[in-house]
């Protein structure tokens, strides 16, 4: 059984697309990025997921049970933490977290509460209304996790945290793939994807254009080539309009910095005309990667992707 299956998700708000067509599953264990500018479908994608939208036609399964539009299907299973969460403002830190956890049915949170804020360096005996933006999402991020779910849902959950801190929560997302848990995780920090994910999904307006191992999405972004010259005074004359796919990043005397699509024949014979030193690749980082389908604009496919996972079981990488 997979924790989470999406089919066909298509949900429109009139005229306008919300998701269009949207079709993924995540395995036991494994870390799903869900990736997209604002505006792309991902919360409306997550709404759906949590019974809090209904789809204008497809289906989604959790746990191996069809989500129903407003019946809380399997809650009491799942850890979600919506990317604009808001709690009551007077109760206290403790008694928030008690009271979320028993509308989830869970008797076993107390426990892993009280281990969760003391890793996050929360006063749960302060007023949430009191809290700072950093404190109220550590709340947020202790009441997604305090029930030890069987599905994560994921948006944006280091929003206003430290760097120390959001190190902290991708060791527990880590930490709860390795216990089994399945983990969809929306966020604008492709550093944070790139780190814990080992699959990723792109939205582009509603539409899902690619689904793919971050290896392979990230090796589908421009590829760089950075050339010391021997003649440390060279600068050599480029005209790019006669290189196709390559761009100019940076030239100075002794040094051309540059990336290219698809094959390097062109950008290396024109190299090949001077003495060279040496030349390094830069890796391509996930963003880099992530902003090729939205440069590319009309000549990224619009129809749903082939889903290019390997027949392996998903995980954190």
């Amino acid at each position: 059984m997979k924790p989470l299956e999406i089919t066909s998700l298509t949900k429109r708000y009139g005229s306008t697309v919300g998701v269009e067509d949207v079709t993924f599953a995540i395995e036991p264990g494994e870390i799903f990025g869900y990736l997209g500018p604002n505006g792309s479908g991902k919360t409306t994608t997550i709404r759906c997921i949590m019974g809090l939208l209904r789809p204008t036609r497809g289906q989604v399964h959790v746990l191996g049970r069809r989500v129903r539009t407003g019946r809380a299907t399997e809650h009491a299973r799942i850890g979600y933490l919506p990317g604009d969460i808001r709690f009551w403002k007077w109760p206290r830190g403790r008694r928030t977290l008690k009271l979320l956890a028993s509308l989830g049915g869970s008797g076993r949170a107390k426990k892993r509460r009280d281990e969760l804020a003391e890793r996050l360096d929360l006063d749960l005996s302060r007023r949430v209304g009191d809290l700072s933006k950093g404190n109220r999402q550590k709340v947020g991020v202790i009441y997604a996790f305090q029930h030890e779910p069987d599905l994560l849902i994921l948006d944006e959950p280091t929003s206003g945290l430290d760097p120390l801190l959001r190190q902290i929560v991708l060791d527990l997302i880590r930490e709860t793939a390795e216990a089994g848990a399945a983990v969809l995780l929306s966020s604008h920090d492709l550093s944070e994807v790139s780190a814990v994910c080992g699959r990723a999904g792109i939205l582009r307006e509603g539409r899902l254009v690619e689904l793919a191992p971050i290896s392979e999405i990230v090796q589908q972004g421009r590829r760089r080539l950075r050339v010391w010259f021997k003649d440390g005074t060279l600068a050599p004359p480029m005209s790019i309009d006669r290189l196709p796919g390559v761009e100019l990043i940076q030239r100075r005397p002794g040094l051309v910095d540059l990336a290219y699509h698809g094959s390097a024949d062109a950008v290396l014979k024109w190299i090949a005309q001077f003495p060279v030193d040496r030349i390094v690749t830069p890796q391509t980082s996930l963003e880099e990667a992530f902003m090729q389908y939205y440069r590319l604009g009309d000549e990224t496919p619009a129809s749903v992707p082939k889903d290019r996972t390997p027949e392996t079981k998903g995980g954190a990488a």
